[in-house]
């Protein structure tokens, strides 16, 4: 499932160009932003519900958030009906199901369902793919629209759909008022201190394209989206190959095996590996670059070679934070997050009036 969208992007670079594809990453990062605020984590509070209290009156927390992103999606729906913006309201019914679908991936995952959770991610990224063919071969302009108008409409078709078969498998109750204030008392209480979590890693990740397309033009940001969308297939293989070594890197630092000046030691030898992939795509030909995403993308391998350095730094970084997450050294991780939040918009703020290249 996690290869479909990377395979979409020659398709996606050939109908949409440079400035259409920067225009499709803008609204793509306001997607991500609204999902912070409407779904308030609830695929997190999901999923503590379950490993502390189990099944008993999962649905009723279920059913309270869903009530809750209604509400909220809502409100922002009134919104966007007031300023006219057609777009906004499908980003934000977008968002709204987003939330829908993460909830029951996370209910598939927490119940170790591991079938039905591959089925549903295996279903989504499919119909996404294929109405996103359908609709920009049907249509000819305003593809940009037409491309968020498929992923709405595979959130909605997929979500409802998993919804639906839970429903029919999970046991039907009737809670008091009481009980709803207290479900959505918890999911408020688990999902705003999230929202600094998540915010911190969005204005690392993604605020920088709201300020390029802003202070540039949207083909700058299209070369500088897909420079980190390509190279992000790297950090999907760290982040993949760490949930599967977690385990077993936690079981020696238990027995005793593995000890903090090891890690330091790993950490260290790792910055080795770190210039590896940039160097790699330093070698290979432009030419090749363009073949896979279309000419019009020419420039685009200075980004894919900064953001896979940037990417590689995530090795000595896991090493480390798997050390303190070990320890429950939360607040250190905290401090640390909120640093390098703090130093990256200090660098941004200075370099968003420079040049793209240096941003």
């Amino acid at each position: 499932s996690k290869c479909i969208p990377f395979l979409l992007l020659p398709y996606l670079s050939r109908k949409l160009g440079v400035e259409g594809f920067g225009e499709l990453s803008y609204y793509q990062t306001l997607l991500a932003l609204f999902i912070i605020f409407i779904g308030l984590s609830q695929d997190g509070a999901v999923a503590r519900y379950f490993y502390v209290y189990g099944n008993r009156s999962l649905n009723l927390v279920v059913n309270t958030g869903y009530v809750y992103t209604l509400c909220t999606g809502g409100i922002a729906l009134v919104f966007c009906w007031f300023l006219h913006s057609e777009v906004m309201f499908y980003l934000v019914l977008s968002a709204i199901f987003q939330v829908f679908l993460s909830v029951q991936l996370s209910i598939r995952q927490c119940q170790k369902q591991a079938i039905p959770y591959t089925l549903i991610q295996l279903a989504s990224t499919i119909t996404n793919a294929l109405l996103t063919i359908l609709m920009l071969e049907i249509y000819e302009t305003e593809l940009v629209e037409k491309r968020i108008l498929a992923i709405l409409f595979s959130n909605i078709l997929v979500s409802l759909l998993a919804y639906l078969i839970y429903q029919k498998r999970s046991i039907s109750k009737k809670f008091t008022f009481l009980r709803y204030k207290t479900a959505f008392l918890y999911i408020v209480a688990f999902g705003v201190p999230m929202i600094f979590h998540h915010g911190s890693f969005f204005i690392k990740g993604q605020l920088d394209r709201i300020f390029i397309f802003h202070r540039f033009s949207d083909g700058d940001l299209g070369l500088y989206a897909m420079g980190a969308q390509i190279a992000s297939i790297l950090s999907v293989f760290i982040l993949a190959m760490n949930k599967a070594l977690v385990p077993y890197l936690f079981e020696n630092l238990k027995k005793g095996t593995v000890t903090l000046n090891k890690l330091h030691r790993w950490a260290l030898f790792s910055f080795l590996i770190v210039p590896v992939p940039s160097l790699v795509m330093l070698i290979i030909p432009e030419k090749w670059i363009l073949f896979f995403l279309g000419r019009h993308f020419i420039g685009v391998k200075y980004y894919i070679i900064i953001f896979l350095l940037s990417n590689s730094l995530i090795i000595p970084y896991l090493f480390l934070v798997n050390y303190l997450f070990y320890h429950g050294k939360t607040k250190q991780i905290s401090f640390c997050s909120v640093l390098s939040t703090v130093i990256y918009l200090g660098a941004l703020g200075g370099l968003i009036f420079t040049d793209v290249i240096y941003i």
